[in-house]
């Protein structure tokens, strides 16, 4: 019995050995030497930043953009606000600057909440998981497309820093129509530049990202049977304030808000002012962008 006991002993430890040597053959090869073309800073913010400004004479105030299917205003990480990072992180991804791009204890939450569920209510994704999601376009929810995921999102951990993983995070999400990022949440939520923003505001921001639909407060039509505009308007309020809260609870929990100003905030109503992210049609500049696209290319 014990010679039987030994011998798979050995056998487990010997399959450990192989399987750990192979996984860091595998990680050196496919992750720090070669992750491909994709994780390349430039190569990323093309992605994110398919925008063109066009500005008046002066060179600082801005006319119009030229932008792609997708509308942003880039921002980088020094002018996102710090409450903004406590607060997506708290609610979010709570070890995001412990982990190495996969969090295993989140995963195995969300697997024992989905069983306990009958079906999916947790995903157990992390902020990086997400930023190589949605920058690379992840096609489907297939276990290939997500082993292509967790692969992706561990390049983007060797290879950048946190901060800046975070800063890509920031600028892809979806806020309204073909407006995504921060910056346009920032203007068309609250009608300010991302650097201004407050407490609260940041933390609806934060909350908002769990379905940008459900807490629109500028939205121009019911989509529930019975309700009129302004009745949808006041429901997704509601759902604003409840998902800030709740937000909020998570950042006093992780310690980045005293007692006190969690009281506080929580009373207080979001301060809605809507702004305008896109620009209307504009002549001149749709015969600037017409003598762009006719131009040589040494011309530029």
């Amino acid at each position: 019995m014990r010679t039987w006991i030994k011998r798979l002993l050995w056998f487990s430890l010997t399959v450990t050995l192989v399987s750990g040597a192979w996984a860091g053959w595998a990680y050196r090869k496919h992750v720090v030497l070669n992750p491909g073309d994709h994780i390349d800073k430039g190569y990323i913010l093309r992605a994110l930043s398919k925008e063109s400004a066009v500005y008046y004479r002066d060179g600082n105030t801005q006319m119009h953009a030229f932008y792609s299917d997708q509308h942003r205003i880039y921002v980088g990480y020094e002018d996102i606000p710090e409450y903004w990072v406590q607060a997506i992180t708290a609610s979010e991804d709570k070890r995001y600057f412990s982990h190495f791009g996969l969090d295993p204890i989140g995963i195995s939450r969300a697997m024992i909440s989905n069983m306990k569920a009958g079906r999916i209510v947790s995903g157990g994704s992390t902020l990086t998981q997400q930023t190589a999601k949605n920058v690379f376009n992840r096609p489907d929810r297939s276990l290939n497309s997500k082993a292509e995921e967790a692969l992706n999102a561990l390049r983007l951990e060797h290879h950048f820093s946190k901060e800046e993983i975070l800063e890509f995070y920031a600028n892809q999400f979806h806020v309204n129509g073909n407006g995504r990022g921060i910056g346009v949440a920032a203007r068309y939520y609250f009608d300010k530049q991302t650097k201004d923003l407050s407490l609260i505001e940041c933390a609806f921001i934060a909350g908002m990202l769990q379905g940008p639909g459900l807490f629109d407060p500028f939205v121009s039509r019911s989509y529930r049977k019975g309700m009129t505009v302004e009745e949808y308007r006041a429901l997704n309020i509601e759902r604003a304030q409840k998902r800030v809260a709740y937000v909020l609870g998570r950042m006093l929990k992780e310690g980045h808000i005293t007692q006190e100003l969690h009281d506080t905030m929580v009373k207080q109503p979001i301060p809605f002012k809507r702004g305008v992210f896109q620009y209307s049609p504009n002549a001149t500049v749709d015969e600037i962008k017409k003598r762009l696209m006719e131009a040589p290319f040494d011309a530029i």
